[in-house]
């Protein structure tokens, strides 16, 4: 009994450092190199008391910039369905889903190129429905700044989907 308990140990022993000499690097595509912040919100004529406690009215500041957009002019109400703060890994695709606990709606974003000098970063980001990819895009961000990105035409309205590269970690 006692000489099968030693080979087993050393077995066991043998497989495990064989195991760390064999590799057992870091994974350069999942290291953080941000954070994206994200929010789903909705723009309208209609009603929105439908919407559910979820939702939150904008504060007018930010009504009245998305007023300005174009293709947003003729709406009067604007509330946010959600958001979520992301990591943003190096090689990896992300899914942020801004509506919590809920998977109809979600978007993943992935690094393309990093400008360091210029705090900027290239994402592809997806926007999925119902399990099904409905747009993407290719957009550089910079530190700070929130873009505006028109999603689909929902209900009465359009959904808007805003994302901020909220920080870029340095090397």
């Amino acid at each position: 009994m006692r000489f099968t308990s030693v080979k087993t140990l050393a077995a066991a022993l043998l497989l495990t450092l064989s195991f760390l000499a064999t590799g057992r690097a870091d994974d350069p595509g999942k290291k953080i190199i941000g954070t994206v912040r994200t929010e789903l919100i909705f723009g309208t004529k209609g009603a929105v008391e439908a919407l559910g406690n979820g939702s939150v009215k904008l504060p007018a500041e930010e009504q009245e910039r998305l007023r300005k957009i174009e293709k947003l002019e003729n709406f009067t109400k604007f509330v946010k369905l959600g958001s979520v703060e992301q990591p943003v890994l190096a090689g990896y695709k992300i899914w942020a889903t801004p509506i919590k606990n809920s998977e109809a709606i979600m978007v993943t974003f992935q690094p393309q190129a990093r400008i360091v000098e210029e705090n900027k970063l290239r994402l592809d980001i997806e926007y999925w429905q119902k399990k099904k990819m409905a747009l993407r895009w290719d957009r550089v961000f910079e530190v700070g700044k929130r873009v505006y990105l028109i999603g689909p035409k929902w209900r009465e309205g359009n959904l808007i989907i805003t994302v901020e590269l909220v920080n870029l970690r340095h090397k």
